[in-house]
């Protein structure tokens, strides 16, 4: 989302549901946050800034810790504070990990639409890329370059015919382009079920908050939300790992078959090699074309 303010919410916000990996029942509590106050986690007491320096695991999600605290599970939240320019908040977990919901960002963005968002009075900051990079495991990578546009691909390359060789281009000022992806849920084929239960993962999951494929077929009753949805969904939590960056990346991203550690890998060095200036919304909103601030929705 491009903005010109920095935003917070309203009103504070509880959220409840099932931990797609503990299985446990999990409760967040957002509340409002002034100005430069960042995106903050806070369990047990201790408070854990959302930021790529607290990345910890990246085991089919993204975990942050701190002193002995781990927050599990925050892409999809992550991804619909993005959706909706929320710059300010503390997130108040109670459980292992945030709730998976529907699978998407979608429940996400919509408590945040119900409580209202407020606007602060001071700029929202970008990171601006300035030289290209890339970064790769094996056969995956992700690269960047420099923009006035932010444009946010992904490219699948499944040995199956549902996902295939898709991709999905994220651009944040046509409204299809992100309802299209903060709606996406999360996938998995049903022979990864027993190895993810064996060890300690998707013992949540369900038809009600994850696509299941099997033989080259949907299990769902509903079936998919978009042709693409899979490949929508790996752009959600791209997104959603690259606002551990701490501001929206002003660049155009290329991923090609990558998950959460190569997508922490990439924000680290980015912050590692100084590869980004901070600028405030009045000097980069007059390069980014049809630039337009509204509301998701």
């Amino acid at each position: 989302m491009i903005c010109q303010f920095q935003r917070t919410i309203k009103k504070p916000i509880i959220i409840e549901g099932i931990g797609l990996h503990s299985g446990d029942n999990v409760k967040i509590k957002l509340f409002p946050a002034n100005k430069n106050e960042g995106i903050n986690f806070i369990k047990n007491n201790v408070v854990i800034p959302a930021k790529i320096d607290y990345a910890h695991s990246f085991e089919y999600s993204t975990t942050l810790y701190k002193d002995g605290v781990s927050v599990r599970t925050i892409e999809h939240l992550m991804a619909a504070l993005y959706f909706t320019g929320i710059d300010n908040v503390y997130i108040e977990l109670i459980g292992e990990e945030l709730p998976i919901l529907d699978g998407s960002s979608k429940g996400f963005v919509e408590r945040i639409k119900e409580a209202g968002i407020k606007t602060l009075n001071e700029e929202k900051l970008y990171a601006v890329l300035e030289e290209p990079v890339k970064v790769e495991i094996e056969d995956k990578f992700i690269m960047a370059k420099p923009s006035n546009e932010i444009k946010i691909t992904y490219q699948a390359n499944y040995n199956n015919d549902i996902i295939g060789n898709k991709s999905f281009t994220y651009i944040p000022y046509e409204k299809e382009s992100y309802e299209g992806v903060y709606t996406a849920r999360t996938y998995c084929f049903l022979e990864e079920v027993e190895y993810l239960k064996k060890n300690g993962l998707a013992k949540g999951g369900s038809l009600e908050n994850a696509v299941v494929f099997h033989n080259n077929q949907v299990i769902n009753e509903e079936g998919l939300r978009f042709e693409d949805e899979p490949v929508r969904h790996k752009v959600l939590d791209l997104i959603g790992d690259l606002y551990l960056l701490g501001y929206p990346l002003v660049a155009e991203v290329y991923s090609f078959k990558g998950g959460h550690r190569l997508n922490a890998m990439f924000v680290k060095t980015l912050v590692e090699n100084s590869l980004f200036t901070i600028k405030p919304a009045s000097e980069v909103l007059n390069f980014i074309p049809n630039y337009k601030e509204a509301l998701v929705g």
